[in-house]
């Protein structure tokens, strides 16, 4: 619990900041960029059109004028300390990008993509725990 007593555990893919209360997919609308939590778009960060017209890695772009990855409070919200803006490394799946309403629903049926920042440590973790 942060100051301001908010239990936001789950940060914007867009800003960074812990605003949300559930995992990614939950389509609140992050109230420091104004992102909306959209799971499809995390996975695939070079789509536009779904729940955002722009896709991740342009709107991360313009929110990081706003604001910059040294900003590590906004209000009473707490940036992830893990959280880094999406690399193209991060987008290598673009051959399953949804081209219609179809796929995308398809898509957001799927299992959770997990947040790309993220991925690295995981991996890293399990990698020694098995060791």
């Amino acid at each position: 619990m942060n100051d301001e007593g908010s239990t936001a555990v789950y940060p914007c893919p867009a800003c960074g900041f812990e605003v949300f209360d559930a995992p990614p997919g939950s389509y609140g609308i992050c109230p420091v960029c104004g992102w909306e939590d959209d799971d499809v778009q995390l996975r695939f960060p070079t789509m536009q059109g779904g729940a955002n017209k722009e896709c991740l890695v342009e709107y991360q772009q313009e929110t990081l004028r706003s604001f910059p990855l040294a900003k590590k409070e906004h209000k009473h919200f707490r940036r992830d300390p893990g959280w880094r803006p999406v690399t193209k490394s991060d987008c290598q799946d673009i051959n399953g990008i949804p081209t219609n309403g179809q796929e995308y629903f398809e898509a957001a049926g799927e299992v959770d993509p997990g947040y790309y920042w993220r991925k690295c440590s995981q991996e890293d973790e399990s990698r020694t725990s098995t060791s």
